[in-house]
């Protein structure tokens, strides 16, 4: 139990330093990963960046890039892309590491799923690509829950936002809690 609070603690901490956008949309907190993220960050919609990967997002570093990226399914809209874009900005804030691309294609046709490791095969990445025959790595399944816990975190604390400030005018809000 004492692990679990250690964590809460965290993801708190992490959520506190957030500058949580309102209206909380792909695009608004997108910008703030942006503006607090150590180097460009792009956001790409299209194909996955891994192919045969079935995955809602995923968070990349490209070591000979001038830019990361943060891959978003292009058929994700609404609630689902911004939960999505959440969990992994929860994997940048909680100080995670992210997977690994290439900028450049290797010289031959490479075998599917060359960059990753055994773990991730292992389904220790997605809940989508997860393997129900392997158990996950526990160590991987608690980063994947610290993300997945900012995530949720995050949006309630962007509604709680959105409720509190509906009226747009701070004298008419105050009115409206005071009712």
């Amino acid at each position: 139990m004492i692990k679990k609070n250690v964590v809460d603690r965290k993801i708190r901490r992490a959520l506190e330093a957030f500058p949580v956008p309102n209206p909380l949309t792909v695009e608004s907190l997108f910008a703030v990963m942006q503006q607090r993220y150590p180097r460009p960050l792009e956001l790409w919609r299209g194909p996955s960046p891994i192919t045969g990967l079935h995955a809602n997002a995923l968070w990349l570093t490209r070591p000979d890039a001038e830019s990361d990226v943060v891959w978003l399914d292009p058929a994700l809209t609404g609630a689902a892309a911004v939960h999505s874009l959440s969990h992994e900005n929860g994997h940048i804030e909680l100080g995670h590491q992210p997977l690994t691309l290439p900028t450049a294609a290797p010289a031959e046709e490479p075998e599917p799923f060359e960059f990753l490791s055994p773990a991730f095969l292992g389904g220790c990445l997605l809940g989508r690509a997860r393997s129900h025959d392997v158990q996950p790595d526990p160590e991987y399944q608690a980063v994947e829950d610290q993300a997945e816990r900012f995530a949720f975190a995050l949006r309630r604390t962007a509604a709680d936002q959105a409720r509190d400030t509906r009226h747009g005018d701070p004298l008419v809000d105050r009115l409206h809690h005071s009712l």
